[in-house]
């Protein structure tokens, strides 16, 4: 499998072909990409610049990406139940399949230097995880409704 080329705000990252995964309907705001990488972000020495950060980055527009981490870093855990069409989208077979992660953001007013986002600063949407079935390469954001579903939670801990 050939190797994928992306200029990013990270610098110049090789995806193997293997590692894209496809959202099938994009994710909302951003429908025009379905197709995506995960990767860490790593400092000049190649080690992680954070544990607890992945990013999520399009193949589709090189200026897109977004920062993920596990909801259990947050303190949640999802009971997550899924629809029929959601389960064929995701040709999910086993749910254990599934890869639960949620989008942070910056609640910062202030831009800081650099790409790091101070664990202060940080707010995960838990109201709409995005879902991995890690056997076939297909995602989804689920977008929750209801009372159970929060706009954002912060941490309490970050290591």
């Amino acid at each position: 499998m050939a190797n994928i080329k992306l200029n990013t705000r990270f610098g110049e990252l090789n995806i193997d072909s293997s590692r894209v995964i496809t959202f099938p309907r994009g994710i909302p705001g951003f429908e025009q990409n379905t197709q995506w990488t995960l990767f860490h972000e790593v400092d000049e020495k190649g080690e992680r610049v954070s544990g607890v950060v992945v990013h999520l980055q399009s193949i589709d527009d090189e200026t897109v990406s977004l920062p993920l981490t596990e909801p259990s870093l947050f303190g949640f855990n999802y009971e997550l139940v899924l629809t029929d069409s959601e389960v064929a989208e995701l040709k999910l077979a086993d749910p254990d399949d599934v890869l639960v992660l949620v989008t942070l953001s910056n609640k910062n007013v202030v831009p800081q230097s650099g790409n790091n986002m101070p664990p202060a600063n940080m707010h995960a949407n838990i109201s709409a995880p995005i879902l991995i079935n890690t056997k076939s390469c297909i995602g989804m954001q689920k977008i929750l409704v209801g009372r159970e579903s929060k706009v954002d939670y912060r941490p309490t801990v970050i290591a």
